[in-house]
């Protein structure tokens, strides 16, 4: 491994300083650098416009068989990350006039944010059907101001309580100290994993990590080369923290691995 100057933490990377929407997209599950979060910054705010524009009409207009399309459209796509209609057609109709970045499979906490919403056009549709209209122009007034706040800011309350739940039922893993982090691997010989996947971790990484895709741990693949190493502990962490928790979920999964296992959360904080 190349040498590089001490005060600079990261090989190849860099200690960008993350905006408030680019934490808002990392909380919905989008694990990338503050540069790619930047270029997919506007492109995801168009599925949530979108469907904004589609429930002002189905409100004003009182369409609940519209509301339930709308519904479809994000119910559906919760068991299928990389196919929701609207990201298609942004991807393949709309994205080539402008050369912009293609937009990935939506991660769990944003599919979740689409799934309620879709739960809140079911309500609205219902509400009309059932001639409550009052009741319709509130659920849809709250799912209006939702989405101003998710394509004006990306910060999306259900991504958000999504995580406030995980830490709630223990199923959250806080992150350890930069200085406990610096401590278990430089003098207590802990070995120190990049979860994230192999192209990540050749544009940048810390100093003295080795690469664990969290694709090899859900394989069972990381087992043996943990053995193998033999560390007194291991300490993980990727780009923003998120794929550090599931990849330790999956190793204290049927016994783990049998090393005191921690998370240090997203790579910026060495």
């Amino acid at each position: 491994m190349a040498q590089v100057d001490e005060k600079s933490p990261l090989q190849g990377g860099s200690n960008e300083e993350l905006l408030v929407t680019q934490k808002s997209l990392m909380q919905q599950g989008y694990d990338y650098s503050p540069s790619e979060l930047s270029q997919l910054s506007w492109g995801l705010r168009f599925t949530p416009t979108m469907c904004m524009i589609g429930a002002l009409i189905g409100l004003y207009f009182r369409l609940p068989y519209l509301h339930f399309t709308l519904a479809a459209l994000g119910i559906i796509p919760f068991w299928f990350p990389s196919w929701h209609p609207l990201d298609r057609f942004y991807n393949g109709i709309l994205r080539p006039l402008w050369h912009g970045v293609e937009l990935p499979p939506n991660p769990l906490p944003r599919r979740i944010a689409c799934f309620m919403g879709g739960l809140m056009n079911i309500f609205i549709g219902c509400s009309f059907l059932a001639n409550a209209i009052t009741l319709a122009y509130i659920f849809g007034g709250i799912l209006i101001t939702l989405q101003i706040v998710v394509i004006t800011t990306h910060f999306c309350v259900a991504s958000w309580l999504y995580e406030r739940v995980l830490r709630m039922i223990g199923r959250y893993i806080p992150p350890i100290s930069s200085a406990r982090a610096h401590e278990l691997v430089e003098q207590q010989g802990a070995l120190l994993i990049d979860v994230r996947e192999p192209n990540e971790f050749a544009k940048g990484h810390i100093v003295g990590a080795v690469n664990y895709p969290l694709s090899e741990v859900e394989h069972g693949v990381w087992i043996t080369k943990i053995e193998e190493a033999a560390p007194k502990a291991v300490v993980l962490y990727c780009q923003s923290g998120l794929r550090t928790q599931r990849a330790i979920a999956l190793l204290k999964k049927d016994g783990g691995v049998g090393k005191e296992v921690y998370s240090l959360g997203a790579m910026s904080r060495w």
